[in-house]
């Protein structure tokens, strides 16, 4: 479930000044990896975590903001992730103010055998969407901080910078996004989301109400237009500047390292001792040079990385 927390709160849109432009003529075409796409004169960067102190600032704060709202499960390991953050595609994005702490995060999951995160509570809904032909992308782990300054800023820069993503990636790929029922209303009224499917209690964050909310990311480039839907109506960016954007950022994508996903998937939480035989069969499927033994990884971090575990359940 994605949940933008205070920044959905009395939420008064800012436009962007045009003298802020975040592409220049002869911007090059790759970004540095170290220092993210600024937004709003540098007061709010937008990073791709793609790297393990990236990723484990974004879990860390997701898990955080959801402590505070008292949907965290009882065992917490202080991460906030799932199975589908170790897919290759899957992309958190971070948003940094301009002392660099990391004041938001969200997260794009691309379908895939294993399907999406909103399949455990709404996959009949999601299932006509596929039968359509149509591919979906999710927009999970949504947190802006509760002190972060110019929250609304914040919200709009991880927005637009998944749309964008999302839209480079397929244009005729539907987005859509599990929220806790009492934010459904600022999605509809400002994004244009529109609601399928009834209204359920999401076991993973304490039986919260959610409901599924979906958006044609063709339709959404035509609303930035023609309705300056947000978070657009913030940013003042041409069509080539936006191609060029979303160019970059696919740029800074990288997939999971070996040895993050140890990290976090086995080191310090149990997902993958909890990931389905479907789910493991695909996992396994896309890191072939290396079997890794779960049961192992903790000794063997101790120990030093190494690329030679065997990624087996089965006990030495």
């Amino acid at each position: 479930m994605s949940e933008p927390a205070e920044a959905l709160q009395n939420t008064t849109p800012v436009p962007v000044s045009k003298s802020d432009p975040l592409l220049k003529k002869g911007t090059p075409r790759l970004v540095d990896l170290e220092n993210g796409l600024k937004f709003f004169r540098g007061h709010c960067v937008v990073q791709v975590a793609n790297r393990l102190i990236l990723r484990q600032n974004a879990y860390e704060l997701i898990n955080k903001l959801y402590s505070q709202m008292g949907i965290v499960q009882k065992k917490d390991y202080g991460l906030w992730l799932s199975i589908y953050d170790a897919l290759p595609e899957t992309t958190t994005l971070t948003a940094e103010d301009d002392q660099g702490c990391c004041g938001g995060t969200l997260t794009i999951v691309f379908d895939s055998p294993i399907g999406l995160p909103a399949d455990a509570l709404f996959k009949e809904e999601i299932d006509e969407i596929r039968n359509s032909g149509r591919q979906i992308c999710e927009f999970v782990s949504l947190g802006i901080g509760k002190t972060v300054k110019n929250s609304i800023k914040v919200l709009a820069c991880l927005f637009y910078c998944g749309f964008l993503h999302a839209w480079q990636r397929n244009k005729s790929r539907e987005l859509v996004i599990t929220v806790h029922s009492r934010y459904e209303n600022f999605y509809r009224r400002n994004i244009f989301f529109d609601r399928i499917g009834p209204e359920r209690k999401y076991a993973k964050v304490n039986g919260e109400p959610t409901v599924l909310l979906k958006i044609s990311l063709a339709a959404l480039s035509r609303l930035r237009r023609t309705h300056r839907a947000f978070p657009f109506n913030m940013m003042n960016f041409s069509d080539q500047e936006e191609l060029e954007l979303a160019k970059k950022i696919e740029n800074m994508v990288q997939p999971m390292s070996v040895e993050e996903f140890y990290t976090f998937f086995i080191d310090k939480t149990d997902t993958w001792a909890k990931a389905s035989p479907q789910q493991k069969d695909f996992i396994k499927s896309i890191y072939p040079a290396n079997e890794i033994n779960h049961n192992e990884v903790s000794r063997v971090l101790a120990g030093g990385f190494s690329n030679k575990i065997r990624f087996s359940d089965d006990p030495q």
